[in-house]
């Protein structure tokens, strides 16, 4: 009797799986072909057939974009431009000292943007700066640093330093006398000493400088006068060999009246 109602539940057991099977197999089936008649609207509408394609074709876009992005930002090739013979900037007290040493010019290596390389190249905005403000008399070795470029481009500077040599100003008066620069078929004796509006100017240079200094002119162009006249004169300072001595004169002109000679009268 107990094995008969065992066998009775297991019968039962059996049938509620088969139905429960059979109610999952009608749904997934109702599902497909939903599915598959909604496929098939969606393939033969014109209408909704350009819809999805445009959706697919803004995804693909949106990752190309993306992808063109990503490498835009973060593997992008960098290159590098030699710049030669590039000036030397220097900021100082030039009244106060006087620098030796210092290079003119400077070489420099830059690296960055294939874009902002030619616009480095095409405004040539480039320079060399030696920052002086610091320095005292005597040696000193300076940073040569780049300046003048793009945001984002890295340069080095050949050389990267410089030995300099700064030296003190110093002032002292000198006396001072005229020179004559006759034109074309004019003498010297056609003239008057000029006089000058001042005898002596300040004299600001290194004390090598101003010991080398063998006398202080007043240059007088004659051309194109031939009666009397005044004019600003340029001074120069000269050493023992008639050279010029560059040095810093104050006032750097003064004033030149000259004569021209009464010729005698031999009548």
């Amino acid at each position: 009797m107990e094995n008969k109602d065992h066998i009775e539940q297991k019968t039962n057991k059996d049938s509620w799986f088969s139905d429960l099977g059979h109610d999952f197999l009608q749904i997934a089936k109702s599902l497909g072909n939903r599915v598959s008649k909604l496929f098939d609207k969606v393939i033969y509408n014109q209408r909704a057939s350009l819809i999805v394609s445009g959706v697919f074709a803004l995804i693909f876009c949106v990752s190309l974009s993306f992808d063109e992005l990503r490498l835009t930002l973060f593997s992008q090739d960098k290159t590098t431009l030699l710049l030669n013979s590039v000036p030397v900037e220097a900021t100082y007290d030039e009244s106060t000292y006087e620098i030796t040493g210092l290079p003119t010019t400077a070489n420099m290596e830059v690296e960055g943007d294939p874009a902002d390389l030619q616009l480095v190249r095409t405004q040539n905005s480039a320079s060399v700066q030696a920052d002086l403000t610091n320095v005292q008399e005597g040696s000193n070795s300076v940073v040569l640093k780049a300046s003048g470029l793009p945001s984002g481009v890295s340069a080095v500077v050949d050389p990267e330093s410089a030995e300099i040599n700064v030296l003190k100003k110093y002032s002292r008066t000198f006396f001072v006398t005229s020179e004559l620069i006759v034109g074309d078929n004019q003498t010297e004796s056609q003239f008057e000493t000029p006089q000058l509006s001042a005898k002596s100017v300040s004299i600001k240079a290194t004390k090598d400088k101003l010991n080398s200094i063998r006398s202080v002119k007043a240059i007088v162009d004659t051309a194109g006068h031939d009666s009397d006249f005044s004019a600003n004169a340029i001074l120069v300072a000269y050493d023992s060999n008639g050279r010029q001595v560059n040095v810093t004169i104050n006032p750097p002109t003064i004033n030149a009246s000259v004569k021209v000679k009464n010729e005698p009268n031999h009548g």
